[in-house]
């Protein structure tokens, strides 16, 4: 590109913030304010909700780098097509504390916008609606893992074919790409431990010292502590589950007679007594773990 080109691309970009502002604040209002309340089926668990238009002069670095690792596909980019290629000029991220509330999250964001294979992009010129009024998803949902990483919770409910799962990735998140008002926009969901791998990520090697080997070392490091406490927080959350299903069927007088009776008889009598009898309670779990 010659540098007269990045300038008109520049100029043109940061000219329409005030609009993509917009866009990006009637979208947060109408879908991702108070979804808690809006599916009254499962309860939408999302911590937080941070959102960003995307830097003047960033755009032009990733138009840039973007041109140098595929040129067959951005070749054709310039000033007067730029919107139809970039699908994250508009970024969204919901932040969540658990990975397992990521299912109610997807069946509420899929229940709200078109999802018809018909109109995802193939050819980002080629594909563009001009259609201001027609939402819909320009991309099947991806979600991108580290190799080793728990699949389950996207395979178990068939949620995501295999095709949408993609591993040997060095960061974790869902994707999903909407066409919003005659613009693009991307949305990122990930748990609290990957926000914060992505941040450290962001500013220490990313994008430009994405290869260094020793950021890559370190940051590949932490990423796998972020992923354990992940599954850790998935543990704990599981007792919870369990804890609650016992005291539903247990009146509080038979568990405090139960509770005395395992202080009495000391750590091996309640490890036979939890072999003998099953694990049933969150208290049962964590200490037959603790046990062995």
């Amino acid at each position: 590109m010659s540098w007269e080109d990045c300038c008109k691309i520049y100029d043109d970009f940061q000219g329409k913030i005030p609009t993509y502002e917009k866009i990006r604040d009637d979208f947060v209002e109408t879908y991702l304010k108070d979804m808690d309340k809006k599916d009254p089926k499962r309860r939408v668990n999302v911590h937080s909700v941070r959102t960003r238009i995307k830097d003047p002069e960033h755009l032009i670095a990733k138009i840039i780098r973007k041109k140098q690792e595929n040129y067959a596909v951005y070749r054709p980019l310039d000033r007067s097509n730029y919107e139809k290629i970039i699908r994250d000029l508009i970024g969204i991220r919901c932040l969540l504390v658990f990975k397992t509330d990521w299912t109610a999250f997807h069946h509420y964001i899929t229940s709200q916008f078109e999802n018809n294979a018909t109109y995802y992009i193939k050819d980002a010129l080629r594909d563009f609606d001009e259609n201001e009024k027609h939402y819909y998803f320009a991309e099947e949902p991806k979600v991108h893992l580290r190799n080793g990483d728990r699949r389950k919770i996207y395979e178990d409910e068939k949620l995501l074919s295999p095709g949408q799962i993609l591993g040997g990735k060095t960061y974790r998140a869902v994707h999903y790409i909407i066409k919003f008002q005659g613009v693009y926009l991307e949305i990122q969901v990930r748990t609290l431990f990957e926000e914060g791998w992505s941040e450290v990520d962001h500013a220490i090697a990313y994008p430009y010292y994405k290869d260094d080997p020793v950021f890559k070392e370190y940051t590949e490091l932490l990423n796998r502590l972020s992923g354990l406490a992940d599954e850790m927080g998935d543990f704990f959350e599981r007792l919870k589950v369990l804890e609650e299903a016992y005291l539903k069927t247990h009146p509080s007088g038979e568990d405090k007679d139960r509770e005395k009776t395992l202080k009495k008889k000391g750590n091996t009598k309640e490890r036979s007594l939890i072999e003998k009898n099953g694990v049933s309670t969150a208290a049962d779990c964590l200490q037959s773990v603790l046990v062995e």
